[in-house]
């Protein structure tokens, strides 16, 4: 055998294991770009403990004061939700003893004479409306948690998110010298380059979504105060939680609450929750303070923002929260290296 058949075979040989790995860990891809996500959030505590610290304490410490409170808090809520949804049945929902159609409409009638309007409909039906919508939704709402929500496959995927995460934060640096090693010295500049703007652009990505999570919590609690809702301040502190995991986000603070003074006969104060909350706590952050936020740190395009933020999940599901900023960021990398070289 001679040189050349043997690096061919040792190339064939390579690629078999890189295709070999990338079969094997597709089913868990969300979970190691969750995980990278995960320590690029956690990485502005890790360099300021490192120092004083060293590394493997460093990240034990980040773990244990930020992700791992994240993640369980993310996940408790998770389960229970799936099993109030799955207790739900919205068929037997007696919307008439509740009174809730006759104040909705009261309420309607009210807030379209201010505007001149008479505005009222016949209670039936609305009331049957009301009924097909949320028969319509039900089944859809608990197929898809459902789907999302397999708690063993969450339970593994939690463990592995957690060993993960430790080991991107501890041995990161050593993936970016593992790539430079097998570089030409002809592409070894540029591929340096990349690196480092990638490197650049998924931390700012990623620590501008906890910033984006901050400001959803101060933006909910001086909500909350004004509409009158009780504990204003441990709310908005578990709707800014929820913001900076995948899946959970303000919604699933403020449509509850909605839900339970609606069913109560606080027609008012439940609507003005989740206009808010729909306005304020979904809207907003996606739209405005997500693009601010990240624009100002890292200067990528707010429609790049968005893509990754918006058009990732809906594009790839529960990992995409996390895999759609890594491909953003990849793709930003790339733009700055060639805008480089055209300059």
């Amino acid at each position: 055998m001679n040189n050349e058949e043997y690096r061919l075979l040792m190339k064939i040989f390579v690629l078999g294991v890189f295709l070999a790995i990338v079969y094997m860990t597709y089913p868990f891809l969300d979970t190691l770009a969750l995980s990278c996500a995960f320590a690029y959030m956690g990485k502005p505590i890790y360099d300021k403990l490192k120092p004083h610290t060293g590394n493997t304490l460093a990240a034990i410490i980040c773990l244990l004061a930020f992700i791992i409170p994240t993640v369980i808090v993310g996940y408790i809520v998770l389960k229970e939700l799936l099993i109030f949804l799955q207790q739900i049945n919205i068929q037997s929902l007696n919307l008439q003893s509740m009174d809730t159609v006759e104040r909705l409409n009261n309420l309607l009638y009210k807030v379209s004479s201010i505007f001149g309007y008479s505005w009222q409909v016949d209670e039936q039906t609305l009331s049957n409306y009301i009924s097909q919508i949320l028969s319509y939704l039900e089944p859809y709402i608990k197929n898809s948690l459902a789907q999302l929500m397999i708690l063993p496959e969450i339970a593994i995927k939690t463990m592995i998110v957690l060993f993960m995460t430790y080991y991107f934060l501890k041995d990161g640096h050593v993936v970016k010298k593992a790539i430079l090693a097998q570089v030409p010295d002809k592409y070894y500049e540029k591929t340096e380059l990349f690196l480092n703007n990638l490197n650049e652009s998924y931390k700012n990505l990623f620590i501008g979504n906890a910033l984006t999570s901050i400001a959803i919590g101060v933006i909910s609690g001086i909500g909350y105060y004004i509409i009158g809702i009780p504990n204003a301040f441990i709310l908005a502190v578990i709707t800014g939680v929820f913001a900076l995991l995948p899946i959970i986000g303000g919604w699933t603070v403020y449509i509850p609450l909605s839900i339970y003074y609606l069913m109560t006969g606080e027609i008012v104060k439940g609507i003005e929750l989740l206009l808010f909350g729909w306005i304020f706590l979904s809207t907003l952050p996606d739209f405005v303070i997500r693009p601010l936020i990240v624009k100002k740190e890292s200067d990528v395009h707010p429609s790049l923002i968005l893509i990754a933020f918006l058009i990732g999940p809906l594009t790839l599901g529960l990992g995409g929260f996390a895999m759609g900023p890594l491909i953003v960021g990849a793709f930003d990398a790339l733009w700055r290296v060639k805008l480089r070289e055209s300059k």
